[in-house]
């Protein structure tokens, strides 16, 4: 305390020589306000003289307690950032290895993908190529088949067909007989006919001849 006086003496010496010397010239007038704020000063001068290192040694600790709970907490903020700066890191790998992982199986269910695709092509050219040799096979036999037919009825057919015109050579050539006797009946009608009537016309004439005759002979006599 006596200490802190003798540093403070100046101080304390300058207080009091100015309020002396405001007091003699009637500036500080001294009523209720005044007398309240000089209890005042001097109630925080005592204390700042008698309770100045304790209230220093409490403001300095708190200081310092406040400073330590500032240091931890900076300290902890800067270990939860390293932390989250770790997760973040952690999170950038994983989103990376995620990004391979995916290209790797894009890659993989492209190339399986075209890999079926091409199996599928494969299944149905095959299948086609099957059917469509099964389709040639069954043209081929249905083809031999019709052939076999088409041969028997065509065989029938012209069977019928020289059947039918030997039975019509037959009726034609009877057709023709018969009219070429009916024909040869005719020319020998008329050939008898013709003779027998050229016979009666020569017999005709002859009896006019003798008809002729005798009656020249008749007038002769």
């Amino acid at each position: 305390m006596i200490q802190s006086l003798r540093q403070n003496f100046m101080y304390i010496l300058a207080g009091t020589l100015l309020f002396v010397v405001l007091s003699s010239k009637n500036i500080l007038i001294y009523n209720e306000e005044l007398l309240i704020a000089l209890s005042f000063l001097a109630f925080i001068v005592t204390s700042a003289s008698t309770m100045g290192d304790a209230i220093a040694e409490t403001f300095q600790t708190r200081a310092t307690h406040i400073q330590d709970e500032l240091q931890a907490f900076f300290h902890t903020k800067e270990t939860m950032l390293k932390e989250v700066k770790h997760h973040i890191q952690l999170q950038q790998k994983i989103a990376q290895s995620v990004m391979a992982l995916g290209a790797i199986v894009l890659v993989n269910v492209e190339t399986i993908h075209t890999q079926r695709a091409q199996a599928v092509r494969n299944t149905v050219q095959t299948q086609a190529v099957t059917q469509l040799q099964n389709m040639i096979t069954q043209q081929h036999a249905l083809q031999a088949h019709l052939h076999t037919v088409t041969c028997h009825a065509y065989k029938h057919v012209m069977l019928d067909a020289m059947l039918l015109q030997k039975k019509t050579m037959q009726t034609l050539c009877m057709q023709n007989a018969l009219e070429l006797i009916g024909t040869m009946k005719r020319k020998d009608t008329a050939q008898k006919t013709s003779f027998s009537t050229t016979a009666e016309q020569t017999s005709q004439s002859k009896a006019k001849k003798a008809t002729v005759s005798k009656t020249q002979k008749t007038k002769k006599k």
